[in-house]
């Protein structure tokens, strides 16, 4: 479960002029509040993702879905490396460490790139009516999570985080999203 802005950026990396409805995608499923509602919309309870994703594939068919899509393989991929890793090497308590420091990478990204913001405000005027659905979220949730957010980003620059540094985003985003270009051609 990485953040808003890395999913961003592996987005772009897949589809760097998709609309903002396949950016809103991209982070919609986050917009679940419940920790165990999430744990099941984004397949964590189950022992093997990937014929899950694939079904979902077989279905997707708008650019909303495509992105909610590419924000479940992407979860699945950055929590079987990435977030696996950082618990091995944190221990029991990881996850305050661990969300502080996706909090450090997604505010560097924001402030360091020359899309984001744009690309924030755009997704943030999105018509609420014009949202495809998001499974245990409703609308208004994700555009709750779309503004709150946007404003986060706008009103935090912090340093880079040591945890994940840009370094380490940008070679993850680009195999992932060269990764997922070549899955979805063969689903």
């Amino acid at each position: 479960m990485p953040g808003s802005m890395i999913h961003l950026l592996v987005a772009k990396k897949v589809n760097p002029n998709g609309s903002a409805l396949f950016y809103l995608g991209n982070i919609a499923p986050d917009a679940v509040t419940s920790w165990h509602e999430k744990d099941i919309s984004h397949f964590r309870n189950l022992e093997d993702r990937l014929p899950t994703l694939v079904s979902f594939a077989k279905e997707t068919n708008d650019e909303f879905s495509e992105g909610i899509l590419l924000h479940l393989y992407f979860d699945w991929k950055w929590d079987m490396a990435v977030m696996k890793n950082f618990i091995v090497d944190t221990g029991v308590d990881w996850f305050t460490s661990y969300r502080n420091e996706l909090g450090l990478a997604g505010s560097h990204l924001f402030h360091h790139t020359d899309w984001a913001k744009q690309l924030w405000h755009d997704m943030d005027n999105v018509e609420i009516s014009s949202f495809g659905i998001t499974p245990h979220a409703t609308a208004e949730e994700v555009k709750i999570h779309v503004s709150r957010n946007n404003k986060w980003h706008n009103d935090n620059v912090t340093k880079s985080s040591t945890a994940f540094p840009p370094e380490l985003i940008e070679r993850f985003t680009t195999q992932i999203a060269n990764e997922y270009i070549n899955w979805r051609l063969s689903v």
